[in-house]
């Protein structure tokens, strides 16, 4: 290189440093006074919070997951000692097949005295012709003795044929008094099947009903079994673990706390000098400083109707506390790359 081009490029270099200099005073100095078209705000991730409980009493025998770590939706996160239970089951499942044994037996007690209701009415039916054959016979062999016996005064016939008439009737007369006894026998026969018969279908009645009975408790012992096994209503991650395997648990108290991954947003606090610059479902952009360059896509899918909290208290008479309301971001697919608690940096258009 010679002396001339090296006295020349010594020249450039300043010279192109002050222009770069100029453009970005220039470029600074004219954006300076006009607003920004973001509202940049910090926030958290945060999602659904699932609290899994149980609903029986007992010992815990099994937990699932740790704090932070993943729990699929279906999944038994806990467990509780379920001996008593089971044995309850079992209890109630024989009192399903005794009340269904005592049905078989009331439905064969139907079938007998149905049984003896037809024997006994088809007896009593027999034993009216009877009486209808017999009263015919009598009243014929009254008619025969009292001519015998009309004959016999004025010596027609003689004493034998009048006695063997008077005995005709006598014969018949007794024929008919046993089939009104035997009417009246049959009679009783099937009124007392009728009564044994609704006895019957009375015990058939009950025994159905200790069959629901049964089947009822049966399904409350298997429902309290079932609730012996906790599972995650939710894909999720672990946040919360307040007890651990061999502890008792009451009903209701919390053992650990899911959020729902689906369900993923930034929760930011927005000045309320800012919230209205902000519409619903506009686009946002949610960053983490772990991650340089990822970029999340979401909308805001909640602005609160109501303030918060005061951010900067009234120092200065005259002035009120400038409050914030809260704003959520729903983050469209994060890749499972946003977790719970993390702190983000949102990014949200303001209204043109």
């Amino acid at each position: 290189m010679t002396a001339g081009a090296g006295k020349r490029l010594r020249f450039f270099i300043p010279l192109a440093v002050l222009i770069a200099v100029f453009a970005a005073l220039s470029f600074f100095y004219t954006n300076r006074g006009k607003p920004s078209r973001f509202i940049r705000v910090t926030g958290i991730m945060d999602g659904v919070e699932v609290n899994l409980a149980p609903k029986v009493a007992g010992k815990i025998s099994g937990i699932c997951c740790t704090e932070g770590e993943a729990v699929a939706a279906g999944q038994v996160a806990v467990r509780i000692e379920s001996e008593d239970i089971r044995a309850s089951v079992q209890q109630a499942s024989a009192g399903v097949e005794r009340a269904l044994a005592g049905v078989k037996s009331a439905e064969a007690a139907v079938r007998t005295a149905e049984a003896n209701v037809s024997s006994a009415g088809a007896d009593a039916g027999s034993a009216r012709a009877d009486i209808e054959s017999t009263r015919a016979r009598m009243e014929e062999s009254a008619r025969e003795a009292d001519r015998a016996k009309a004959l016999y005064k004025d010596d027609y016939i003689a004493k034998e044929s009048r006695d063997q008439a008077v005995a005709a009737y006598e014969v018949n007369s007794a024929a008919y008094r046993s089939s009104k006894a035997k009417l009246q026998a049959a009679e009783e026969r099937k009124r007392a099947a009728e009564a044994q018969l609704n006895a019957s279908l009375s015990r058939l009645t009950a025994s159905k009903a200790a069959v629901k009975e049964a089947e009822a408790n049966l399904a409350y012992y298997k429902t309290k079994l079932a609730d012996t096994a906790i599972k995650s209503p939710v894909a999720g991650t672990v946040i919360f673990r307040s007890l651990e395997t061999g502890e008792t648990v009451s009903p209701g108290v919390t053992v650990m706390t899911v959020v729902d991954l689906n369900s993923l947003y930034a929760r930011v606090d927005i000045d309320e000098t800012k919230v209205g610059s902000i519409a619903l479902n506009s686009p946002a952009s949610v960053r983490v400083e772990g991650m340089p360059g990822k970029v999340f896509k979401g909308r805001v899918s909640e602005i609160g109707r109501y303030a918060e909290f005061a951010t900067q208290r009234d120092v200065v008479r005259g002035r009120e506390d400038i409050k914030t309301f809260r704003v959520k971001v729903r983050v469209d697919d994060s890749g499972g790359l946003l977790k719970p608690g993390m702190t983000v940096e949102v990014e949200m258009p303001k209204k043109q």
